[in-house]
């Protein structure tokens, strides 16, 4: 399978080339090439020098390929953030719909929820843990961008067949977010707002890789998933977290065993296979 992997200087990106280029032909779209940033990553593959919010650049890499792992955004707030995101994947579609392409995987975000940064108040959800059927009540324009991109991606399943994965990344961890965890005692409340939620690198790898694999839809459509790790990055167990910082769910948060994460996974697991192999803990 050739695969087209936007944002390919990015964190997220790296660890995705990283297990796809041994059995992929693999094509590469960022700003910068995956050796201009820190750490810089040496590749041979193919690099296209673009940027998706421009029509031709996204042309020019979907030329050929069979699928795209969308992973190319601005990664939190700006004043950029909803233009740059939401016209990027509209246009990269567009290419894609013109080149026959039918499978994407987007690297959406848990923050398609509402809650990384609320701007009304805290966000409470209304039941634990969450799945992808809890509604949505965005306010900041990174949120909004990746739930918006989840629609545009929907609408092009319905028009022309295109189906897609919007995997709902938690936390991405990898070897830095490792160091940060076990360099001074950890405070939940610090990450509250987050629920706990976080995901190794390597698990977000797997759910790219099977989200690309996976096999047809019955029919066409845009499926968000919540990928994390099974766990929380905190040191209590769940039901204590509750307990603690949202009072109101606390006989919900009975039902959390151990250090069960807050958002479920078994909608990627029965949609994609998606099963999360790391821990902290360990």
């Amino acid at each position: 399978m050739k695969v087209l992997i936007t944002g390919a200087s990015g964190h997220v990106a790296k660890h995705v080339i990283a297990d796809l280029h041994h059995d992929h032909d693999l094509v590469l779209i960022g700003r910068r090439h995956p050796d201009e940033v820190r750490p810089g990553t040496q590749t041979e593959l193919t690099f296209i020098r673009g940027d998706l919010t421009t029509p031709d650049d996204c042309k020019r890499a979907v030329n050929g390929v069979d699928a795209i792992a969308h992973i190319g955004a601005n990664n939190w707030h700006s004043a950029d953030t909803f233009r740059n995101n939401t016209l990027g994947t509209y246009y990269l579609l567009e290419a894609a719909r013109e080149a026959g392409i039918k499978r994407v995987a987007f690297a959406s975000s848990n923050c398609a929820l509402g809650h990384c940064a609320p701007i009304s108040g805290p966000f409470l959800p209304d039941r634990l843990p969450i799945d992808e059927t809890h509604p949505s009540r965005v306010e900041d324009n990174y949120g909004l961008s990746k739930l918006v991109n989840e629609q545009t991606l929907d609408a092009f399943a319905r028009g022309y067949g295109i189906e897609s994965y919007a995997l709902r990344l938690a936390w991405c961890w990898g070897e830095e977010e490792y160091r940060w965890r076990f360099e001074k005692p950890f405070e939940a409340g610090n990450h509250r707002g987050g629920f706990w939620a976080w995901v190794d690198m390597r698990d977000v790898a797997q759910a790219f890789r099977k989200a690309l694999h996976a096999p047809s839809m019955p029919k066409a459509a845009c499926v968000p998933l919540y990928i994390n790790a099974a766990d929380t990055m905190a040191d209590e167990p769940s039901a204590e977290l509750v307990e603690r910082f949202y009072p109101q769910l606390a006989n919900q948060g009975e039902q959390l065993m151990d250090h069960q994460s807050l958002f479920s996974w078994q909608a990627a697991q029965a949609s994609i296979g998606y099963q999360p192999q790391y821990t902290w803990r360990s």
